[in-house]
């Protein structure tokens, strides 16, 4: 909840983009009504601000849920011919559910990527782990006492790495980037796309050749890396995707 609107006592409280979004879809809002970004200071019209925005879902974080009767604004013009007849009263039509792929974080920001570092990127552990698992088929010929021993060794090798890769994760929203990593507690860095002031990609060696590239972001307000986006495949297409918010954030400011 971010937006605040000029002069609209109908909604005086602080308003999120989906919540401007149904306002608008359902004819409580022009989209040329002005709103504040309570966070920049700056001034906005509503249709800068959810331009590009697709529906939101149900559970995207808007607390402003669309009626099942007609709302009518009051600069709005009245057709007296919809109020002659008080005994026509038409059941509402059933509204359909948009139904779409999109994710969100629980704060509402739409997630534009996500992902995960790739096994590759644990090129060390995965050829001691295939080494283990010859050596238990040998040993299974030779000595089989000994097999479960280095069988063990390469499946707990293997579920070390699962865990280590699935418990960080790597977001671009509308707003921000961020890294999320931890097991049992949760820990988190993230910068915010109109603060990033530098990316840097980096893909060399065998990880390179596999596709595998490494995205470091860094902002004015700190002279490392904020964010590290490591092992990643598409590691430019990432990049891109940053540039195309920034340029769409400086665009919303102008």
């Amino acid at each position: 909840m971010r937006y605040r609107l000029h002069d609209h006592p109908a909604f005086p409280g602080l308003l999120s983009k989906e919540d401007l979004f149904l306002l608008v879809e359902r004819g409580s809002l022009a989209r040329g009504d002005l709103c504040e970004d309570t966070v920049s200071g700056r001034d906005h019209t509503v249709g800068d601000v959810i331009g590009g925005m697709r529906a939101p879902r149900a559970s995207a974080g808007a607390r402003i849920d669309r009626p099942m009767f007609r709302e009518f604004r009051a600069d709005a013009p009245v057709d007296e011919e919809e109020f002659t007849d008080e005994d026509d009263v038409t059941a509402p039509e059933e509204e359909t559910e948009v139904v779409t792929n999109d994710r969100y974080t629980p704060a509402g920001e739409l997630i534009l990527h996500e992902s995960h570092p790739s096994w590759l990127g644990a090129g060390k552990a995965l050829f001691l782990a295939l080494l283990l698992l010859i050596t238990t088929a040998m040993l299974m010929k030779i000595e089989p006492i000994y097999a479960p021993i280095t069988g063990m060794a390469a499946l707990t090798l293997l579920l070390v790495v699962g865990i280590a890769r699935g418990t960080r994760t790597y977001l671009v929203t509308e707003e921000r980037v961020e890294v999320v990593w931890g097991l049992l507690g949760r820990s988190s860095r993230e910068v915010r796309i109109c603060d990033i002031r530098s990316i840097d990609v980096y893909e060399s060696g065998l990880k390179g050749l596999l596709g595998l590239g490494t995205v470091d972001f860094s902002s004015a307000a700190n002279a490392g890396i904020e964010v590290k986006f490591s092992d990643i495949r598409g590691a430019h297409e990432v990049k891109e995707l940053v540039r195309q918010l920034q340029r769409l954030t400086d665009t919303g400011m102008d």
